[in-house]
């Protein structure tokens, strides 16, 4: 989108997943420097790409006023000029050549921020409406410093967490919601009109590093030029702020929350447990790790501790599951089906066929220990054969 004596804009229009964050703000600044101030101005762009404005009619000028000579008697009373304007419509660029443009003119953001600022022009006393546009104005013109509010608003924005948890974080009073949808809107509109997350990986990677990936520090070979740019790859030094909005956009509220320490007090974190920030860690250090392999800044020796360190925690997540910890409510419906059906074990009152009492069992014991005092004679392994020989004797003596 081409503005007069202005840079390029890209708008959704332009391009769907990459476009400048406060494009709204920006076509309403310009709307408003062209002379737009009413809602039929908003609407004639709309419809037309005009505006509409009042200019004398030549048709109806008679000349400049004659005034009467000296001395004459008589005098005819000058002739007043008739003031006759007609409405003419004033082509407004880049409305009127590009009609793809012209909806914006009945964006409701940008009608709000047109109008607030004629009010403020005219020096009026804002209405209730547009108090949290003004708000949200203030938050994206505050010096540009670590602690600024639209440091974490932008870096909240970036996650997967509603408009009303970011408020509360933030803020604490539902009230200011509509300010923290304004700034989205206007601002850094990272989100689609029900402000869920934009589905476009591509546009939140390039609202969270529109350089690419953050760059910590500089190499021995590198070096920054005058606007603190690095002159072999074009980023800047990442500041506290550009850590946020990449942990925000790559990792989510809760790895966010827990950068920010705020854990104890987040309206949106579920799980508060040291497990959970431990799963965090975990994934963020993945993450560079598959970096530093990829870019060959980790050694082999490095690579060999990693692989190690990954197959211990594999190690710890398998029997952690066996344990129970994955899949704990499949394993306990099953443990309930087992006991349902395990078998019974048979009770036996006393009297009843098959009871075995005390006296017998002692009878038994006793039996057991006669036998085992009685003494075993070993007279050797000939006696057997010496037995057969007798009895083969007896039987021929018998005969």
């Amino acid at each position: 989108m081409n503005l007069p004596e202005r840079e390029l804009l890209v708008t959704p229009v332009d391009d769907p997943c990459q476009y400048n964050p406060a494009w709204r703000s920006i076509v309403a600044g310009y709307l408003f420097s062209i002379g737009v101030r009413t809602e039929e101005d908003l609407k004639s762009i709309a419809m037309t790409g005009c505006l509409v404005v009042e200019a004398p009619d030549p048709k109806t000028d008679d000349g400049p006023e004659k005034k009467p000579k000296k001395g004459k008697k008589n005098a005819k009373k000058p002739h007043k000029r008739k003031d006759v304007h007609k409405k003419t419509h004033v082509p407004v660029i880049p409305f009127f050549e590009r009609p793809e443009y012209r909806g914006f003119a009945n964006d409701r953001w940008i009608a709000a921020q047109v109008l607030m600022c004629c009010e403020r022009a005219e020096g009026h006393a804002l209405s209730d409406e547009f108090v949290p546009i003004r708000l949200a104005e203030r938050w994206y013109d505050e010096a540009d410093h670590e602690a600024a509010m639209k440091k974490r608003l932008d870096a909240l924005l970036l996650t997967e967490i509603g408009i009303d948890i970011i408020t509360m974080d933030l803020i604490g009073l539902p009230s200011v919601q509509p300010a923290v949808e304004a700034y989205e809107k206007l601002y850094f509109n990272c989100r689609d009109e029900n402000f869920n997350t934009s589905p476009s990986m591509q546009l939140i990677t390039r609202f969270a590093m529109p350089f690419g990936p953050i760059k910590m520090y500089l190499k021995k070979w590198e070096e920054l030029d005058d606007e603190g740019f690095c002159v072999q790859d074009g980023r800047p030094i990442a500041k506290d702020s550009d850590v946020w909005k990449a942990v925000g956009a790559t990792m989510g509220y809760d790895a966010l929350i827990y950068t920010w320490n705020w854990d104890k007090r987040a309206h949106g974190i579920k799980d508060t447990s040291l497990r959970h920030k431990l799963e965090c860690t975990w994934h963020g250090a993945i993450s560079r790790i598959m970096t530093a392999l990829f870019t060959g800044d980790m050694k082999h020796e490095d690579a060999a501790r990693i692989l190690a360190t990954c197959t211990a925690q594999l190690k710890f997540l398998s029997d952690d599951r066996k344990e129970g910890g994955e899949g704990e409510d499949d394993a306990l419906a099953l443990l309930a089906i087992l006991r349902t059906a395990a078998p019974r074990m048979r009770v036996l009152e006393e009297g009843a066929a098959g009871m075995i009492t005390d006296n017998d069992i002692q009878g038994r014991i006793a039996a057991q220990q006669a036998i085992d005092k009685q003494g075993i004679q070993d007279a050797g392994a000939n006696v057997a054969e010496e037995i057969i020989d007798a009895q083969i004797s007896n039987a021929i003596d018998g005969e």
